[in-house]
């Protein structure tokens, strides 16, 4: 016998103003995405990664604010509909489009979902509610801090290893070689993309006895600082070690973040003693603020 189809309304089961406040956030979000300044390539890269990251996460919030969330209900599915309608339309040669015209199409795309997410705002108040049911968690929240911790870990203990394969490329093409501390920051802003969908770039520090320093990475969703150092003539056990320790003693007051991963890239072997520097390191760990060194290669 088949299964009668349930042709019933979607019932919202998240409180209207928790919803409404939530989704408002959103929308701000967006806005901030929307205005981000972008002159080149690498900055339109850039912001349309965080624009995905956004727009999923809308997905899940709307999708899972009903009692049909395993189910495709008008809202999300208004929310999915694509904007680029028109694009099986065009045939023959197409003129390459200028970097302006790409951007101005990508700020196209983030405006049309802020307006559908503006839409679900204003709709909110009007939808029947029915309490009891418990929204189903975001499947960004399920990445829990330990899935991000254990992730980040991997992936640092594996960084020489990549870094040596980009430096070869068919016909001696361009390729990005590691010579200092901000090539080691370049490659992995884009490793970290695999595993975290909000990054955020050189974010400075609370304030600590008169002064401050600049993380290199923020992973909010999982909690996770990540500071990174490569080593050279001048950078060795004595003198990182010491700047180090005053960076965690700062980076202990930085809201919401639990834990400190600090990313050693010694590609030349100039730290005598590894395990001794990491233990030191270690060691200034506190209980509700873990401190991790990763030195790679080991």
């Amino acid at each position: 016998m088949a299964k009668q189809q349930d042709n019933s309304p979607p019932l919202l089961v998240r409180d209207k103003q928790e919803l409404k406040d939530l989704i408002a956030e959103r929308i701000k979000r967006g806005v901030e995405i929307l205005t981000i300044p972008v002159t080149n390539q690498q900055e339109k890269e850039d912001v349309w990664v965080k624009f995905m990251s956004w727009d999923k996460v809308n997905r899940e919030i709307i999708a899972n604010a009903f009692n049909q969330r395993n189910h495709k209900h008008e809202y999300t599915y208004k929310y999915k509909e694509s904007v680029d309608i028109l694009g099986g339309l065009y045939v023959g040669p197409q003129r390459q489009k200028t970097l302006a015209e790409l951007i101005n199409e990508e700020k196209e795309d983030i405006q049309f979902q802020l307006t559908k997410l503006q839409e679900f705002h204003d709709v909110i108040d009007h939808l029947q509610y029915v309490p009891g049911f418990k929204p189903a968690p975001l499947i960004s929240q399920k990445n829990n801090s330990r899935d991000g911790y254990n992730n980040l870990i991997h992936l640092l203990s594996r960084f020489h290893k990549v870094a040596r394969k980009i430096r070869h490329r068919h016909d001696g093409r361009p390729t990005l070689e590691i010579n200092d501390e901000y090539d080691v920051q370049g490659l992995l802003k884009g490793l970290l993309q695999i595993y975290f969908d909000d990054v955020r770039p050189e974010d400075p520090s609370p304030s600590s006895a008169g002064g401050s320093s600049r993380i290199d990475f923020v992973l909010k969703l999982s909690g996770i600082l990540l500071e990174v150092k490569m080593t050279n003539e001048r950078l060795r056990d004595k003198k990182l070690g010491e700047e180090l320790a005053i960076d965690i003693a700062r980076y202990r007051s930085y809201p919401d973040c639990k834990d400190l991963v600090i990313f050693i890239y010694d590609k030349d072997d100039f730290i005598a003693n590894k395990h001794a520097l990491k233990g030191d390191l270690e060691r200034l760990s506190v209980p509700e603020f873990k401190v991790t060194v990763v030195i790679n290669p080991e």
